[in-house]
């Protein structure tokens, strides 16, 4: 697959963003609030077809980019728990931000601008509070059998999916899929690419990618978005309140800290890193989701003011 072809990849993405629930925040909101899983089941979805198409790259290709592991200790811990206060103050993870965007919420610019100072901040080594990240050896796939029971997982849901898309016909879920394998197809071919990997060469002066690939795949990304909204009538622009503003701003910085811990951010670890079966993937991931949830429930039974309070709302329903 050649390089260029992220870009219609990543418009395609984009697109599927926004007719599914894949927002992590909203998907713990609609779990401690509602008792309802199916958007985490969602996630999961993605996540198998992700996997899925990894493996099968790697296995028929040889040239897929698969993530490799990192130690885990306390700045792993911390970096997983700091972006999901990040995520909760910002209302929407990077993936949801995408989605937010392409609604027409422009406030959501600013929790890129909070990532872009956090990039700052860290930059000054006094300021920095953490270790260079330590990578660890790959295992082999077929050396491991609990990697193998984690890919017939991920193939049994990939399955289920398929059956809900013909009999049910679930729409969602076809956008879950979509999202599943456009996702690791990019990062299977360009695992560089990201807004995150854009902001930081700018911030570095080391200017644009060969071929602009990277800034245009980027660009396509929220084009789909805004594209898909706009065909559902839901593309409404408007920049927010202040205080919405604020909470963009400080949310976009505190997940930048976070991914300067945990390796490419909350977006990465759902679409490539846990997907390609490392563990330190689905250890942040699931940190981030119990630090969200822990934060929803302390608020509900120390404030009991979840309920009632504006700021919690999913803002995709404002």
């Amino acid at each position: 697959m050649t390089a260029f072809l992220i870009v219609p990849l990543a418009f395609l993405l984009g697109f599927a963003l926004v007719r599914a629930a894949t927002c992590t925040v909203a998907a713990t909101m609609r779990w401690i609030g509602e008792g309802k899983t199916d958007w985490l089941f969602g996630l999961l979805i993605v996540a198998s077809w992700a996997g899925l198409v990894l493996f099968l790259l790697l296995q028929y290709s040889g040239r897929a980019h698969i993530p490799v592991d990192i130690e885990i200790g306390w700045q792993l811990f911390f970096g997983a728990a700091i972006m999901g206060i990040g995520a909760l103050i910002n209302r929407g993870c990077f993936v949801g931000t995408v989605g937010y965007i392409g609604a027409g919420k422009f406030s959501y610019v600013l929790t890129f601008v909070g990532l872009a100072l956090a990039m700052l901040f860290l930059r000054v080594d006094m300021l920095n509070p953490f270790d260079p990240v330590v990578t660890k050896g790959r295992t082999a796939i077929e050396d491991s059998i609990v990697k193998q029971g984690v890919l017939l997982g991920f193939a049994a849901l990939c399955l289920l999916s398929l059956w809900l898309i013909i009999a049910r016909r679930n729409l969602a879920m076809l956008a879950l899929l979509t999202i599943g394998i456009t996702a690791a197809l990019i990062y299977g071919t360009r695992p560089e690419w990201s807004y995150a990997a854009v902001l930081n060469s700018l911030l570095l002066g080391q200017g644009l990618s060969v071929g602009m690939t990277v800034e245009l795949a980027v660009v396509a990304l929220f084009a789909g978005a805004v594209f898909s909204s706009w065909l559902k009538n839901k593309f409404h622009p408007q920049f927010g309140t202040w205080r919405l503003a604020a909470a963009n701003l400080a949310g976009g910085f505190l997940m930048g800290i976070g991914a300067a811990a945990v390796p490419g951010g909350n977006d990465v670890l759902l679409l490539w890193t846990a997907p390609g079966l490392t563990l330190y993937g689905a250890v942040a991931y699931l940190v981030m989701i119990a630090t969200i949830a822990g934060m929803l429930v302390a608020m509900r039974y120390g404030t009991k003011a979840v309920g009632k309070c504006r700021w919690f709302k999913n803002p995709m329903r404002e």
